[in-house]
């Protein structure tokens, strides 16, 4: 039996019939990354796939190839996004600030997805749904964890949780985007240590003004927090 790749004198086969092997998933994220720098600095709805391909340094037929559209394209930066907003908070933790902690960590990593989809989910931007994604994604687990009501809880507090759940996405964003750029003149455990303050008082607050009712829950400060 003959091995042609080890007979002396044989060449790897070039030319037409042969191509290269291609890492799809290497080259969609480049593709993505690509978009989300455009997108940000040229916005989402004047942007073009050109502009995509140009950044890229490829012909615009490779970036249909993998993304058929500009759409295909906007959800799966949106997909990456909520993709990692549901891992983090699939988390077994229990401290205060500590998924606000652990997403920032992990978007600066690549920061360029994450800052494009909270800035346009900021904006309310109607053409695309990133606000409402966003939203839905990080207000379903506060209900879950801060705002179940308790037995004891009046009529309509299904309503009042699904209300206070959602008030606290807003600050969320707005502060998660500065830890990402480090724009807010602090270090992180001091951003850790504020923010957790601020979320329990925000949390016991509102259990009490939207009159939710009594429940155990185990949440507490950061380990080495005065207050902890």
């Amino acid at each position: 039996m003959t091995d042609t790749a080890l007979t002396p004198g044989t060449r790897p086969k070039t030319g037409r019939g042969s191509k290269p092997r291609v890492n799809i998933v290497e080259r969609r994220e480049a593709f993505l990354l690509a978009a989300c720098r455009v997108f940000l600095e040229r916005g989402v709805g004047t942007a073009t796939m050109q502009d995509v391909a140009d950044a890229a340094g490829v012909p615009k037929i490779l970036v249909y190839r993998v993304f058929p559209s500009k759409q295909a394209l906007l959800d799966a930066i949106r997909d990456k996004v909520l993709t990692k907003i549901h891992e983090v908070w699939r988390e077994p933790t229990y401290f205060y600030g500590s998924r606000l902690y652990s997403m920032a960590l992990a978007a600066r990593v690549q920061p360029e997805p994450y800052l494009l989809v909270f800035r346009y989910s900021q904006a309310g931007v109607e053409a695309l749904d990133w606000g409402a994604a966003v939203t839905s994604a990080i207000a379903g687990y506060t209900r879950e964890r801060w705002f179940a009501p308790g037995p004891d809880a009046p009529p309509g507090a299904e309503a009042r949780a699904d209300y206070a759940s959602r008030l606290n996405v807003g600050p969320f964003i707005e502060t998660l985007i500065r830890w990402i750029e480090e724009s807010d003149g602090l270090d992180d455990e001091s951003r850790l240590r504020w923010t957790a303050r601020i979320q329990r008082e925000f949390h016991l607050a509102s259990r009490e003004a939207f009159q939710l009712g009594k429940v155990d829950h185990r949440y507490g400060m950061p380990p080495g927090s005065e207050d902890a």
